[in-house]
């Protein structure tokens, strides 16, 4: 099916895996030589919101280009991303499913999001795939004008604001339990642009709050919209630097509208959070 770029883009997240302690221990970042110059693609010949839509990490879109592109063995593409071989393999695996899903059902995919840095290429280079290793003759200012190119799209990334929901959309209700919620909306302030990921970690039997605060983090989000929130998945977003808004009841929209006024105040008080089924 054929595919073509379209503006934009949105980032994803996997819930950490493990204990309480381990989900709000935040993950080594992955070495990325540069942030992709396309970052969402979709179907020529139908809507681009029939099929929904997916998001892979700036991390696994690297793996795609060091393995396929670049033709690294995944113990290559480890010591260049500078993880573990099991943890390049499960990022890979997960890169390839996606495009799967986007060329056999026509999904939109957009490229966003992840734990990573990025090779500023000041120093060495970061391996032999490394993009700024072959730039290396083609003068400093070209790599200073990347570098400003690469900080300014990541600004244009932090504009955006997450809210627990139980459906899709802007005229969704905000959810009473983060933890729990359906999913999550992002609406992108400075943009317009709106996503929706659903909250893999609402069926946990614990910890759901901290896996849930995970995936704001890493879609990069700089506010929560919530009416209430445990003291772990606070933790885990304080520490990111993620600011928490009491939302007011009604839908997303309505809070959207709230939050560009400046009518949310700081949420000041977090409970302990809630285990096992989710209470109203």
């Amino acid at each position: 099916m054929p595919i073509t770029e379209v503006t934009g883009g949105r980032g994803p997240a996997q819930p950490i895996p493990g204990s309480k302690e381990s989900m709000a221990r935040p993950r080594k970042c992955r070495r990325v030589c540069s942030l992709p110059e396309v970052d969402r693609f979709g179907p020529l010949n139908g809507a681009f919101e029939a099929q929904g839509q997916l998001v892979m990490t700036v991390d696994e879109y690297e793996t795609i280009r060091l393995i396929d592109l670049e033709g690294l063995t995944q113990e290559e593409c480890a010591a260049q991303m500078r993880v573990a071989r099991s943890t390049v393999q499960g990022i890979y695996m997960s890169a390839r499913q996606k495009l799967a899903e986007l060329l056999v059902f026509g999904n939109v995919l957009t490229i966003d999001g992840g734990d990573y840095s990025l090779c500023d290429g000041m120093g060495p280079p970061c391996g032999r795939a490394c993009r700024w290793r072959r730039r290396a003759g083609y003068g400093a200012a070209n790599m200073e004008k990347q570098e400003e190119t690469d900080t300014q799209r990541r600004q244009e990334k932090t504009m955006k604001i997450a809210i627990p929901v139980d459906s899709r959309g802007l005229d969704a209700r905000v959810s009473a339990n983060f933890g729990r919620a359906n999913g999550f909306l992002f609406y992108d302030t400075e943009t317009k642009a709106e996503s929706y990921i659903e909250n893999a970690a609402r069926m946990a039997r614990g910890g759901a709050g901290i896996q849930a605060a995970q995936t704001i983090v890493d879609q990069g989000a700089v506010a929560l919209l919530t009416p209430r929130l445990g003291g772990n998945a606070a933790d885990v977003l304080d520490e990111a630097g993620v600011k928490i808004y009491r939302s007011t009841g009604g839908t997303a929209r309505d809070n959207v509208a709230a939050f560009a006024e400046g009518r949310l105040s700081l949420l000041d008080e977090v409970h302990e959070g809630f285990h096992g089924n989710p209470r109203p």
